[in-house]
């Protein structure tokens, strides 16, 4: 499915299993990544929220949270589970997006990842050679009777200082991990990206409720051992890179 200039709202295709895109309490519920029951998640997710008055102000409180984590390429995402990456601080798109929505579930607000295939100019400055596509996870949450799209929160604040200077001096609209128009914060009232913008998206996959569930569904495409070893090292070499550029190395 082609999805230029296409909202995301109208992007996210729920699968089959899915009796009603209007039972938004389906996406509420606890998975094997999503460990709701985890005594550490539900506390967290509690404390950033206790004292929100409105559901903007509590999703806006748990992007700000997991935004403050330390952006890392993780090698493989279906391995972990939410309170793993809470324990470990660290993540991608993948991963922080798998926390990003169940602390949202934890908190009682339905939430969602949809998976785009987009184009990857934001890597540029990051990782030579890169793909022209990949898969990339947007966390959505059910505020206000609609889903509100985010990737605001894989880019951490001091890497997302780092690359908009790069991209004022270079004079150029995306690279560094973030496209131009990028904004440090999150309100909760409207879609925030900063990896893409909508021209970038080659196709849609669908809303899922983590990476288990995207990857189990087999229409990412299967890569095989090869793939995988690739992307071992393709996430190596940008944590490599990424260091070099929190340290203002190599500029």
């Amino acid at each position: 499915m082609t999805a230029r200039d296409v909202p995301l709202s109208a992007l996210a295709s729920v699968p089959a299993w899915v009796q009603d895109e209007r039972d938004v309490d389906h996406w509420l519920c606890e998975t094997r990544q999503i460990d709701l029951s985890e005594s550490h998640l539900r506390i967290t997710a509690q404390k950033l929220t206790q004292a929100r008055q409105t559901l903007q102000a509590r999703a806006a409180a748990i992007h700000q949270f997991v935004r403050r984590l330390t952006f890392e390429a993780h090698p493989e995402s279906t391995g972990v589970c939410a309170s793993e990456i809470l324990r470990q601080g660290s993540g991608d798109c993948h991963t922080k997006g798998l926390l990003f929505v169940a602390l949202c579930r934890a908190a009682g607000l339905p939430a969602r990842l949809l998976f785009l295939r987009v184009r990857t100019g934001f890597l540029q400055g990051v990782l030579q050679d890169a793909p022209p596509e990949m898969p990339h996870a947007v966390g959505q949450v059910y505020l206000d009777g609609e889903w509100r799209s985010t990737d605001g929160y894989v880019v951490d604040p001091v890497l997302f200082a780092r690359a908009k200077q790069h991209l004022y001096e270079e004079a150029i609209d995306s690279g560094w991990g973030i496209v131009d128009a990028a904004r440090a914060y999150w309100d909760g009232e409207k879609d925030c990206l900063h990896q893409f913008r909508t021209e970038d998206i080659v196709m849609s996959y669908g809303v899922f409720h983590d990476p288990i569930h995207f990857y189990a569904s087999g229409r990412a495409g299967g890569q095989g051992w090869l793939g995988a070893i690739r992307y071992a090292v393709g996430a190596r070499l940008v944590n490599r890179r990424v260091a070099e550029i929190r340290a203002g190395m190599g500029e």
